[in-house]
């Protein structure tokens, strides 16, 4: 049989850290190969070996049936293998065509208008739409990451590797994405898709690698396994599902929105009138397509947006009278949607990152200056809840790996007494056990009184985890009635405006 891919006893070292040992991996043409474990299995490093950007300590590698020892990513894309990491690499501040054919212009001279031709055909034959001519800043997450597809398609690559492509995508724009997907290797592309969420994996992959510490430990026919299997293969033992509880009807309303209605970036009205209650132990799952109102939501609450009208009532509080660092004093905590821009400096180092937000809060605090001893103490502490990996807490936040770096972000949220916990993607790039840490560490938070409001483009992740469901759509929220309180379709029908 041919493989589009065949790498073999592949290793590498991060120092004394093995990565990847002895890992084989082959991939058959014009099909959907799932690479699945958990973070720190090795699963980026063998993509990245396979792309270029890194040379393993020992191992070989084919491509298409041809030997290949690849020492830049540029020669990878040159013998058609291309990747979509999962921080996509889009320059907001240019436009969407240029963005496309960035670093593959093919020669001094370029014609904008053929290049606008061409962009045009490859969206078409995807059914993807674009305004080619504006800024990238205007896409959405899902647009982002078409925009992406696009850019390996511009390089003519037959090979793709996409890290975690549906991590910020509605479930909606997820059914679109492997639509687009299963096309592709019915066309004969091969896609190499790195994922942590095994319904994906099931519904559209036909061979799945697991790897766990760095080790291959099992290749199957999707076909032959199930999601309980995979799970338990990627973990190294049994998995126990959680059940949602419900919080006391008779519980204290600790968070009350009434009318709440906010001016987006446009001038449009993001939120539109909303009411809502979250009682004291209750976490609130939002659904809902990505743009919907969500980030607005969170960021009138943090106090990053004022509101055009409404209340905002935290524990008998006037939240919107108060400052952000007031509100931080109050206990509203933040796990930021995007960690890069909204919750880490990362030239800074973990210790640094620790109080960041917080520092005026004991024991960060002492005086108006920092304790540093104390500091260093806490930034321990934030690390070992969610058992972040890193090399020292001295160490730059950007020498984590994506998962880690949630990890410590969310484990800072939960720190100092938390009043009102608002999540944003809260298990983004984190595997099945790092999933089940952070939740547990909400509802353990909404156990001692706090409050939580989760957003999740994950549905099934909401259901799993949150006491209570409600669905934005158009800047406008709705629950549904109590007989489909947990009904997905229900819930489905309110993301999209037809409950």
């Amino acid at each position: 049989m041919s493989f589009a891919v065949r790498m073999k006893g592949i290793t590498k070292h991060f120092g004394a850290v093995a990565a990847l040992n002895n890992v084989d991996l082959e991939v058959a043409p014009g099909t959907i190969h799932a690479i699945v474990g958990e973070n720190g299995a090795g699963k980026t490093t063998l993509m990245r070996v396979l792309y270029g950007a890194l040379h393993p300590d020992s191992g070989t590698l084919e491509v298409e049936g041809n030997p290949v020892r690849f020492t830049s990513s540029r020669e990878a894309i040159e013998a058609g293998v291309g990747m979509v990491s999962q921080h996509y690499g889009i320059i907001p501040a240019i436009s969407c065509l240029q963005n496309l054919i960035l670093g593959a212009e093919g020669g001094t001279l370029l014609n904008l208008k053929s290049a606008a031709e061409r962009a045009q055909e490859l969206a078409d034959h995807m059914g993807f739409q674009f305004d080619w001519l504006k800024d990238a800043e205007t896409l959405s997450p899902a647009g982002a990451q078409k925009l992406e597809i696009l850019k390996l398609l511009w390089r003519k690559a037959r090979i793709m590797i996409l890290d975690e492509p549906t991590a910020m995508l509605s479930p909606a724009d997820s059914a679109a994405l492997f639509e687009s997907l299963d096309r592709l290797a019915a066309e004969g592309a091969t896609i190499i898709l790195v994922t942590h969420r095994l319904p994906e994996v099931l519904d559209h992959c036909s061979r799945v690698t697991v790897l766990r510490g760095g080790v291959r430990v099992d290749e199957r026919l999707v076909s032959e396994t199930n999601g309980q299997q995979l799970a338990e293969l990627i973990v190294g033992g049994s998995v126990a599902k959680h059940t949602p509880r419900e919080a006391p009807i008779e519980a204290p309303v600790s968070l009350e929105i009434k009318g709440l209605t906010v001016k987006g970036s446009r001038g449009d009205m993001a939120l539109k009138g909303i009411d809502l209650k979250v009682r004291h132990g209750e976490m609130l799952g939002i659904a809902g397509v990505d743009g919907s109102g969500q980030r607005e939501l969170f960021h009138t609450l943090v106090g990053l947006i004022k509101a055009a009208e409404g209340s905002v009532i935290l524990n008998d509080q006037d939240l919107l009278a108060k400052s952000p660092s007031e509100r931080i004093e109050d206990g509203v905590r933040i796990i930021a949607e995007d960690r890069h821009e909204e919750a880490v400096i990362e030239d800074w180092s973990l210790d640094e990152n620790a109080s960041l937000g917080l520092q005026r809060l004991a024991p960060f605090a002492n005086g108006p200056w920092v304790d540093s001893a104390k500091r260093h103490e806490k930034a321990g502490e934030i690390a070992l809840r969610f058992k972040t990996k890193h090399g020292g807490l001295n160490l730059p936040m950007a020498s984590l790996s994506g998962g880690n770096q949630q990890r410590f972000v969310a484990a800072r949220a939960l720190c100092l007494n938390p009043k009102l916990i608002l999540a944003f993607q809260p298990a983004r790039g984190l595997d099945l056990k790092g999933t089940q840490d952070v939740y547990d560490g909400i509802r353990a938070a909404c156990a001692e009184g706090a409050a939580a409001i989760v957003v999740s483009f994950d549905l099934d992740e909401l259901l799993e985890q949150c006491d209570r469901l409600a669905a934005m759509n158009g800047g406008r929220l709705a629950e549904p009635d109590a007989a489909h309180a947990r009904d997905r379709t229900a819930i489905g029908r309110l993301m999209v405006g037809v409950g």
